[in-house]
């Protein structure tokens, strides 16, 4: 409805505006900086020098601020996250589910600009066991083809062996093979669905989980509270609503999803301020 695409609109301008300000395509000014509540002729910190623009390293920061995202970004990751300059979600037409955009810079590793994940989700109940239906669910995810540059891939790493000679006794070769390393960007090369006929064993289930849970974290998390994240602000909220959610979850819940969703707005009012008030303080 009219709602629904005026929503969808202005969540946009908000996103695009933070990303302006991030990668110093947009200067705020000093009357953006000025939160509710402070004083306008308060005079921003002039700390760094004026050729320096935008937030430097703003997700890398939220990467390391968020221990679901931490816990996979090693540090050969790093330098490439520095060229990170957003992520964004849109929801295709006439499909149940998202894709994860992430949008970098051009640099050394990769000749990619944006490299994408797509979550697949359905809505309707399993004719074997309807009354366990809880919702929309995630049931695939889609990853993207990396173009490394050559010598670049941090998914991967050769190794050296010895191996013994067949018919030569004593004597050995050295050989290489590549292996799988660890990185934030498996997360581009997720694990594939069984068929339906397939059984799922218990590895393959909890990598598909986290694979799921992650997607669901950065989507409704991450991209909509990411100056949150960035000043390591979210923590403490999202830590007072859970014990909110504990001490009294049978008689208040509708109390908390009140104040979830007043959270969010906030959030969702005051992105672009807080970018602005953080890029100033920087000034």
């Amino acid at each position: 409805g009219i709602n629904a695409e005026y929503g969808k609109q202005w969540y946009q301008r908000r996103v695009r505006g933070r990303m302006q300000i991030v990668n110093g395509e947009v200067e705020p000014s000093e009357s953006e900086c000025v939160m509710p509540g402070e004083e306008e002729n308060s005079t921003p910190q002039d700390n760094r020098e004026e050729s320096m623009k935008g937030i430097p390293g703003f997700w890398l920061t939220i990467f390391k601020n968020t221990e679901i995202l931490s816990e996979m970004c090693m540090p050969h990751d790093e330098p490439i996250l520095e060229a990170l300059q957003d992520i964004q979600v849109s929801f295709p037409e006439n499909t149940m589910g998202f894709v994860l955009e992430f949008i970098f810079s051009e640099n050394e590793y990769f000749e990619d600009r944006r490299l994408t994940k797509t979550y697949e989700m359905k809505s309707e109940p399993d004719d074997f066991d309807p009354v366990a239906f809880d919702g929309p669910e995630i049931v695939g995810s889609t990853g993207c083809t990396i173009n490394w540059k050559k010598g670049k891939n941090v998914t991967e790493k050769v190794v050296k062996k010895k191996q013994r000679m067949r018919g030569a006794k004593g004597q050995t070769r050295i050989i290489q093979k590549t292996i799988k390393e660890n990185s934030f960007f498996n997360f581009f090369a997720p694990p594939q669905m069984p068929a339906e006929d397939d059984m799922v064993d218990e590895e393959l289930e909890a990598l598909l989980t986290t694979d799921f849970e992650i997607g669901q974290y950065i989507r409704e998390r991450i991209i909509p509270k990411a100056v949150w994240y960035f000043t390591n602000e979210v923590t403490d909220i999202e830590s007072d609503l859970d014990d909110v959610d504990s001490e009294d979850d049978a008689s208040s819940t509708s109390d908390y999803d009140d104040d979830l969703e007043q959270n969010e707005n906030i959030v969702a009012n005051e992105t672009v301020t807080d970018v602005q008030k953080e890029e100033c303080k920087q000034q």
